[in-house]
């Protein structure tokens, strides 16, 4: 062990004095890992539920634009009051062809703030899936181009997805597997070696494999095993950590649908292993549960709870654990659409105590949405979100206020 500390301090030292440097200007030039990512569902529907709506629509098109206020743009530890744009662009398309059903998906947006523009958030993402039902069997071939930037990241996602499954049997075997190509491009306005984003690219790649059994008619188990692996393109991080690693996990799910509502569970302890001798391998928690229930004909309610961990570059944490809990109300009226959505969110950092550091954090979200038809294919719509983070490290904390108001098209054929 102490050989392997020795090789990891000749590593460490070089980028040691620009991670001090950075630590003392934290204040000045504050950023923190995942600070604005949301775990609240999104404001509108995916535009595929929109065509599922509208019975013998193939063809869904969305624009809409609005404009907001908020305290702290981005957000970020600056908190920097603004007025903001946003803007979007939708377009989903199901066709039936001789291989299967084919869908087709592209979407564009941005958010540009008056009064901070290192915060402007832009996002595309261009999608296609083939799925083929044949013999009692249906299988499901995935492709999806992204690229996204916004204060903390500028990220390009290109990712592959198989998914087959028996379907005519009680026992029925299923498999999956996914690739994505991670490309990190770097952030200039942080000093190094946080700006270099270089050493986060990687391969992330999953598979899995089991069972479903239909236990009743409403009632399926799920049982099953899986590999998870993160290859990073450079052979060691900023810090000198190589940060490969190798997931394994065994899984076990429940599914429940009624006429009332649904509910989903699994549990999926997973071990790490890491190639860096320095980062203890080990077995944690994972689950992820969530119900949905029709409560009256106008009221549905929904929860969300799961754990599981994340790729991080903090420093020379080997692994950012994150717990997360959302629940909501949707109401449906003659006059629109309203949902009320909080989460509680919890992340941890394993490997800190290496250098005698420790980061905890914690965000609470609350969002009001609300959508009213105008004309046929016109809708006002509306948000109020706010959100309050706070972490151990440095004992940052802040809070966003935002308000939006905007103008939607929506129109299937």
């Amino acid at each position: 062990m102490a050989a392997q500390l020795n090789g990891f301090k000749t590593r460490f030292h070089p980028v040691f004095a620009g991670a001090s440097l950075a630590l003392l200007a934290w204040s000045a030039n504050a950023y923190a890992d995942k600070i604005g990512g949301s775990n609240l569902p999104r404001s509108t529907p995916p535009l595929k539920e929109r065509i599922a709506e509208n019975d013998g629509a193939s063809t869904a098109i969305l624009v809409s634009s609005g404009i907001g206020v908020t305290n702290n743009a981005g957000p970020t530890l600056e908190e920097k009051p603004s007025a903001f744009v946003e803007r979007r662009l939708g377009y989903a398309h199901v066709a039936t062809t001789p291989a299967g059903r084919l869908d087709l998906g592209i979407s564009l947006s941005d958010q540009r703030y008056k009064d901070f523009s290192e915060a402007d958030e832009w996002s595309g993402r261009a999608a296609a899936s083939l799925t083929r039902d044949w013999g009692g069997q249906q299988t499901i071939l995935a492709f999806t181009a992204a690229s996204a930037r916004d204060v903390e990241e500028r990220l390009t996602e290109t990712s592959f997805a198989l998914q087959h499954a028996w379907t005519s049997a009680n026992v029925a075997p299923y498999l999956k597997a996914d690739m994505a190509l991670l490309d990190y491009g770097d952030v200039g306005d942080k000093l190094p070696p946080f700006g270099n984003q270089d050493d986060r690219d990687r391969i992330s790649s999953r598979a899995e494999a089991g069972l479903r059994l239909t236990l009743t008619e409403h009632v399926e188990l799920q049982v099953g095993a899986g590999l998870d692996t993160k290859r990073y393109l450079a052979r060691h991080d900023d810090f000198g950590l190589r940060r490969d690693s190798v997931s394994v996990y065994p899984a076990v799910g429940l599914a429940y649908t009624g006429e009332v509502g649904t509910l989903r569970a699994v549990y999926m302890p997973f071990r790490r292993n890491y190639r860096e001798p320095l980062f203890r391998d080990a077995w944690s928690q994972g689950y992820a549960l969530e119900g949905h229930i029709t409560l009256s004909e106008h009221v549905r309610a929904f929860a969300i709870s799961r754990r599981g961990f994340e790729e991080t570059d903090f420093l020379i944490a080997s692994s950012a654990y994150e717990a997360a809990a959302v629940a909501g109300l949707a109401l449906t009226l003659k006059s629109g659409t309203f949902t009320l959505s909080a989460s509680e969110t919890q992340r941890e950092y394993d490997g800190l105590n290496m250098i005698g550091l420790v980061r905890d954090d914690r965000k609470f979200e609350f969002a009001l949405d609300g959508e009213m038809p105008l004309f046929d294919n016109i809708s006002l719509t509306g948000r109020v979100s706010y959100m309050d983070y706070q972490s151990s490290f440095a004992r940052i904390r802040t809070d966003e206020l935002a308000a939006s108001l905007g103008l939607t098209y929506l129109a299937t054929q």
